[in-house]
């Protein structure tokens, strides 16, 4: 029997799926455009998506006696840092259980000054630990809700509770090395050149935290300390981890940009400094560039860099099922006993 139907009913009718489709892709174009929008005047996007990205994995892969360097460190402690004219911090200490005083080293985790804690790099500070030091891990306040230089300041004052507090953890406020990973080598490094160069220490209004004949050495790993040159590197999501810290799209041009370069900022009193960063590294430029700014100043200072093809990527030195980890570990506990004692 036949039907009366309207021309192209039959045919719109036999394709939801077409609409559904078409449905979908507008709402995937309009969530990219809001999206895109929201990344105009907000930051936070990009940083909470990288954050957890960072925070989805393990920051160290210790190696297999990690439970017995566990057992030669006393239970971590946190202790409060307050900090002038920027929002307190805290930092957690690992304390060698063998008889002080030890020498102490001040960490600054990494992450991109979007994410991190203490806890991301507490396996290292217990390898730390474990040979005789005692880690002052600090929990500075992420980006973008602190900017630059909310950390800094923060180090600063971390530097200060040492010279106060830390013979209470069996540490000795005369032997202090400062170190940092990835983001949180940027920071030290600045942090040691605040204790080193007035000049960049008034142009923060701070008071070093820890007289230069205190402050013995500088341990770097993976980090960046030029940013003139750092865009070139081409480093996963830098642009909004930078943008997050300066509050500045164009982070390069922002008016303190130069106070964040340590290859501007290091002198002749910087201390010494050990330096590694993996071959297959963005940054891997980054530090043959500041150990070249450093040496060209006469500071002591001792490289691990890879030549021979090995495919290190970013913070392999954590990562101790290679066996470049573990080399890596050992140079730094050279260095650290020829510059501590």
């Amino acid at each position: 029997m036949a039907t009366d139907e309207a021309p192209g009913t039959s045919a719109r009718a036999g394709r939801p799926w077409l609409r559904r489709t078409l449905r979908a892709m507008i709402a995937v174009v309009l969530g990219v455009l809001l999206a895109l929008g929201w990344y105009q005047v907000s930051v936070q996007p990009g940083a909470t998506m990288l954050q957890t990205l960072f925070d989805s994995g393990p920051g160290v892969t210790p190696p297999l006696d990690i439970e017995d360097a566990r057992a030669k460190v006393e239970d971590p402690r946190t202790v409060p840092i307050p900090t002038p004219d920027a929002p307190d911090a805290s930092a957690v200490v690992y304390a060698p259980r063998a008889e002080g005083p030890h020498p102490v080293v001040v960490w600054v985790h990494g992450g991109g000054y979007v994410s991190g804690s203490p806890a991301t790099v507490e396996d290292f500070s217990v390898l730390l630990a474990s040979r005789g030091y005692t880690v002052v891990s600090l929990d500075y306040t992420l980006a973008p809700e602190a900017r630059y230089p909310v950390p800094v300041r923060q180090g600063n004052a971390a530097l200060d509770v040492v010279q106060e507090r830390i013979a209470d953890f069996g540490g000795d406020p005369a032997r202090v090395v400062l170190g940092g990973d990835s983001a949180g080598a940027q920071i030290a490094s600045q942090l040691a050149a605040v204790q080193t160069n007035p000049g960049l220490a008034a142009d923060l209004d701070l008071t070093p935290g820890a007289p230069r004949d205190r402050l013995r050495a500088v341990v770097l790993y993976c980090g960046a300390y030029d940013l003139d040159t750092l865009g070139a590197t081409g480093f996963p999501g830098l642009r909004t981890f930078l943008r997050a810290y300066t509050g500045h799209r164009d982070w390069a041009d922002a008016p303190f940009a130069d106070q964040l370069s340590t290859t501007k900022q290091a002198t002749a009193d910087y201390p010494p400094t050990y330096l590694t960063v993996g071959d297959a590294d963005p940054f891997e430029s980054q530090g043959r560039e500041l150990a070249a700014a450093l040496q060209d100043q006469g500071v002591p200072t001792e490289t691990l860099f890879w030549d021979d093809g090995e495919g290190l990527p970013h913070e392999y030195q954590f990562h101790f099922d290679r066996p470049q980890a573990a080399r890596s570990f050992d140079a730094t506990i050279d260095f650290l006993e020829d510059r501590t004692g």
